[in-house]
């Protein structure tokens, strides 16, 4: 071989050697995510403390074994209602127990809140009727007023005394007015309304062709808005590492002008951490084209846990079809999935789940 020849050959040695180098160190520094689409996959269930059974012993033996089913499963958040003293009046603190043996198995646990749910007539509630909701003809609902002043600081006052425990999130169901536009028509109500508007809700007709009735529907929803800000606020004041998630209806436009649920703002100002859209539907095809519409909202905003029912006022599912439904949510992207729920998620379809997409 001439003097040439090796030198060519050394300087091709040389730069193969230093494209190999340069190849592998750019392997090292790309995100695995551009290879690879898995990511941690959050898994949650809603849980109601009602569930248990009120001795303690009892309950926590009950708690243990469907945590254990849980974690075989992959499912690490709970969502639960009913942990506070005043929501369950049992002897014996049923969060702080849940907290313990969750934990334990790397459970996380976010206390369920119902902001705009039905409410007992006791207590505070009872000591204040102008918190709740008032019908045009001046009837009384159940419910608090998200508008009301002195119903929301209730409300906060309710999420203040949660993050007294070790918990790892807020979860706010029903933070929303009744269905069909259930506002509140009290004199007080009316009046900050006017004091915006410069007209009561009464001036105009009650439906969309009033643009009285417009602003009325815009404003409802700002207040409900401005109270998951507050919250969101509240949490972040505490310096705990807690998340705020929602359940909303799963169509954004229509749950803002119905019962004044503007969770897409919410997503776009990033107020919340968590947002699962109640998808309860048997139709893959609806299911994800449902998925896809939240997912146009969230994505890089918020997490998105598409709410999947085993079964619910407006489905009854199969093991199969839940299963369906979870490979949708990954195939469009989704962070994690929710079932609905503690009680509908029997051991069949946690059977099913294990066997095929939770392996």
């Amino acid at each position: 071989m001439t003097r040439i020849k090796k030198t060519k050959m050394k300087h091709l040695t040389s730069t193969i050697i230093l494209m190999t180098g340069l190849l592998l160190f750019a392997l090292a520094t790309i995100p695995e995510t551009l290879f690879s689409q898995e990511k941690e996959e959050g898994r949650a269930v809603w849980l109601h403390g009602s569930l248990f059974e009120d001795d303690e012993k009892e309950a926590t033996q009950d708690l243990e074994e469907l945590l254990g089913k849980y974690s075989e499963i992959g499912i690490y958040t709970i969502f639960c209602y009913y942990t506070m003293m005043y929501q369950h009046n049992r002897e014996w603190d049923f969060l702080e127990v849940l907290l313990e043996k969750a934990h334990k198995k790397g459970i996380k646990v976010h206390s369920n809140f119902c902001p705009g749910g039905g409410v007992k007539l006791e207590g505070e509630i009872k000591e204040h009727p102008e918190w709740l909701i008032r019908g045009k003809k001046g009837e009384i609902y159940t419910n608090l007023n998200l508008a009301n002043p002195g119903a929301r600081e209730y409300i906060k006052g309710q999420i203040k005394e949660a993050l007294k425990y070790d918990i790892d999130g807020i979860h706010l169901d029903y933070i929303r007015f009744q269905i069909n536009q259930g506002f509140s028509y009290d004199k007080a109500t009316c009046e900050a309304f006017k004091k915006v508007s410069g007209y009561s809700p009464f001036d105009g007709k009650f439906d969309s062709g009033s643009m009285i009735w417009c602003e009325w529907l815009k404003w409802n929803a700002e207040q409900v808005t401005s109270l998951v800000r507050e919250i969101k606020e509240i949490l972040d004041e505490s310096g705990k590492d807690v998340l705020l998630g929602v359940d909303v209806f799963a169509d954004g436009a229509a749950a803002k002008i119905l019962i004044g649920q503007d969770w897409k703002l919410w997503a776009k100002e990033g107020i919340v951490d968590i947002i699962c859209p109640m998808q309860y539907t048997n139709n893959a095809d609806m299911f994800r084209r449902s998925v896809k519409e939240a997912l146009k909202v969230t994505k890089g905003k918020c997490l998105l846990y598409p709410g999947i029912a085993c079964h619910s006022s407006h489905n009854t599912n199969t093991p199969e079809g839940v299963v369906q439904e979870v490979i949708i949510a990954r195939e469009e992207g989704a962070d994690g999935v929710t079932f609905f729920s503690g009680t509908s998620l029997t051991d069949e379809f946690m059977d099913k789940l294990k066997l095929s997409v939770f392996k």
